[in-house]
């Protein structure tokens, strides 16, 4: 996990939200942010963050969502681009396509689009051992083209 992040999820788990709009709230335009976000009213138009949106219970969100994590347990109707992964909870709901490398889908939440699981870059991966059956074939792979190369 990047620094950024662990900062950002740090925050969001003490409680640390940059900015909130209530229950009874709407707003339309574009949004942009550092730091961790908090909807329960209603938006319509586009978010745009580098950084965590998280979509409460009571939240309708209507556009298109550019963010580095997105947790959604409300409605959003549009597509979603997430550069690290997108949780959607019990009881939300997405119409839209969603763009990510990692997503989580609870029991009961509602998905209806398309899913892209987008690679994260290269720089940003970490190396991950392969396990069980996976790795054995890697390691077979190695050792043929060892086997080839005359090693």
């Amino acid at each position: 996990m990047r620094k950024k992040e662990a900062k950002t999820l740090d925050s969001l788990e003490r409680g640390e939200v940059n900015a909130f709009l209530g229950v009874e709230t709407s707003f339309e335009g574009k949004l942009s942010y550092n730091g961790a976000v908090r909807l329960d009213g209603r938006f319509k138009g586009e978010i745009h963050s580098e950084d965590i949106l998280v979509v409460g219970e009571t939240a309708k969100i209507e556009g298109e969502v550019h963010v580095g994590t997105a947790i959604i347990q409300g409605e959003v109707v549009g597509n979603i681009i997430a550069k690290e992964k997108v949780e959607l909870h019990h009881p939300g709901r997405v119409i839209g396509d969603i763009t990510t490398p990692a997503i989580v889908i609870d029991d009961g939440a509602i998905f209806e689009g398309n899913c892209k699981m987008k690679e994260r870059k290269r720089e940003e991966k970490k190396e991950e051992k392969g396990v069980g059956l996976f790795m054995r074939k890697k390691e077979a792979e190695v050792k043929e083209e060892k086997t080839e190369q005359g090693e």
